[in-house]
């Protein structure tokens, strides 16, 4: 019966983890080709205004993963305007210990980028705002394990689009985003933990 015990308190510890509420982490061109992508915001654009659109792969850039697709300010992989393009990406944590928090993806860019959170750059760069590196050929991986908030948080791409001397279309893909963190404690699971405890010594002075 002790055991049986035991065992239901941890199986109640364990199962609080699952609480951990991480959401609106979306790949780029979740609604597909040549339309607006839901969670993608374009918040800065060289001249104006614009908004980020699913792309069919320009020759040059590397495949997208599945579920994902490059996005850019217009439908087609032409010549768009030389600067910056800044694609925020809104997602909400609750009830999770934030520095438990990792948050993992790949990306790639034309020409160059850098990944800010909250207002905070990360320190993740590809390329840089004077020559063509070819940052768009490779799919590379970032992970960032502070800066986060309780509730909403935003996830920034700056891209940065260099001038060319033939077409020079600009353009985002983000895939594979995911996070993990560990629950805030219930109630309910600190009772239990406490008893587990108190049971176990109880347990140790009958013996």
């Amino acid at each position: 019966m002790k055991k049986l015990i035991l065992v239901a308190i941890v199986c109640a510890c364990i199962s609080s983890s699952a609480l951990a509420d991480i959401t609106g982490l979306y790949n780029t061109g979740s609604a597909g080709v040549g339309n607006a992508d839901p969670y993608y915001t374009l918040t800065s654009v060289p001249g104006g205004t614009s908004t980020a659109i699913g792309i069919a792969a320009h020759s040059a850039w590397v495949a997208a993963p599945t579920d994902s697709l490059w996005i850019g300010p217009t439908a087609s992989s032409v010549t768009d305007p030389v600067g910056w393009y800044h694609y925020e990406l809104d997602f909400n944590i609750e009830d999770v210990i934030l520095s438990s928090v990792v948050l993992t993806g790949k990306w790639s860019v034309d020409n160059s980028g850098e990944i800010w959170l909250n207002g905070a750059y990360t320190g993740f760069a590809k390329g840089n705002t004077i020559a063509d590196t070819q940052e768009y050929k490779t799919l590379d991986d970032f992970t960032i394990t502070s800066g986060f908030q309780d509730g909403w948080n935003t996830l920034e791409f700056r891209v940065y689009n260099i001038a060319g001397s033939g077409g020079n279309p600009t353009a985002l893909l983000v895939s594979d985003l995911a996070a993990e963190a560990t629950v805030v404690p219930a109630p309910g699971a600190i009772l239990l933990g406490s008893l587990g405890i108190s049971l176990a010594g109880w347990m140790k002075r009958r013996r």
